[in-house]
């Protein structure tokens, strides 16, 4: 019974990945025939006369313009809004002009590795993944190799040219070779970035090894600055008689008290002996 439920369970799965596949692949839908050719043959049109800039086309633009049109050039140089003027009133070309601009930047960096244009290829020309824009691959043959001009095209009234792009038909030798130079500069530069990072970490260390001696040196130079002491008085000697002991008690009771007003103690000043007191004939407490 296990297994009947187990086979029922996976035929039910087989089931439906099958139609979900299906779902996926859905029949592109199909371009008009008058759409395709008008398309595909303005697309012609504007690689052969704008984009090579033949110079009766711009001789032509120039006269109904009014002003001086010398190629491709000019319109990068008057921008966006100028371009849709000369494309749409002049050549009857309804274009986005920054979409417009853009294509020529590639353009032009396209003809200097391919060369200068030759002829047609096979064209194509199918709906974008939303279903509102026509994708228009122009192949053209180039002086050095073939390439594929992409037009974009609104699936509007006017069928609007958006932008359009060069790309170069490169053998597989060649895209090898450019996917090889890109990883090896890829994994060039993040290692090198790793090796300046792990110089700077080691760095670290050395820069914490002169601070710590910096501070060394200074606190060794404070210890051996030798620290100045007060010099402390002279020991005073006075003479006193034995008449006079009540005049030694005054005096040696005078210099204790200016010892301790000035934070001498007597230990430090080495002490003070009274040896003698001597009377002066002069005097002047005689006269009192």
């Amino acid at each position: 019974m296990v297994k009947r439920n187990m086979k029922k369970f996976l035929s039910l799965l087989c089931i439906s990945i099958c139609l979900l596949g299906l779902t996926a692949c859905e029949k592109p839908k199909p371009v008009d025939p008058q759409d395709s050719a008008s398309l595909i043959g303005r697309s012609q049109a504007i690689v052969t006369y704008i984009l090579a800039e033949d110079p009766e086309t711009y001789q032509g633009i120039s006269m109904s313009a009014g002003r001086q049109i010398d190629g491709l050039a000019t319109f990068e140089n008057e921008g966006a809004e100028y371009t849709e003027v000369i494309m749409r009133e002049v050549i009857g070309l309804p274009v986005e002009g920054n979409g417009f601009v853009s294509g020529i930047d590639s353009w032009e960096k396209a003809v200097e590795e391919i060369g200068g244009f030759v002829d047609f290829n096979d064209s194509t020309i199918e709906y974008g993944s939303k279903g509102d824009t026509f994708v228009v691959d122009i192949g053209a043959q180039f002086e050095k190799r073939t390439a594929t001009i992409e037009f974009i095209y609104k699936d509007d009234l006017n069928k609007t040219l958006t932008s359009y792009a060069v790309n170069v038909d490169y053998t597989f030798g060649e895209k090898m070779s450019k996917a090889g130079l890109n990883t090896l500069l890829g994994m060039g530069t993040v290692f090198i970035v790793l090796i300046l990072l792990s110089f700077l970490i080691s760095c670290f260390s050395l820069i914490n090894k002169a601070q710590a001696s910096m501070e060394a040196k200074k606190n060794e130079g404070a210890q051996a600055a030798p620290v100045k002491k007060e010099e402390a008085p002279a020991p005073v000697a006075v003479t006193v008689s034995n008449d006079d002991d009540e005049i030694a008690a005054v005096i040696s009771a005078a210099i204790a008290a200016y010892e301790a007003e000035s934070g001498v103690s007597l230990a430090e000043s080495g002490g003070y002996y009274v040896r003698s007191i001597r009377r002066r004939s002069s005097n002047k407490w005689n006269k009192n």
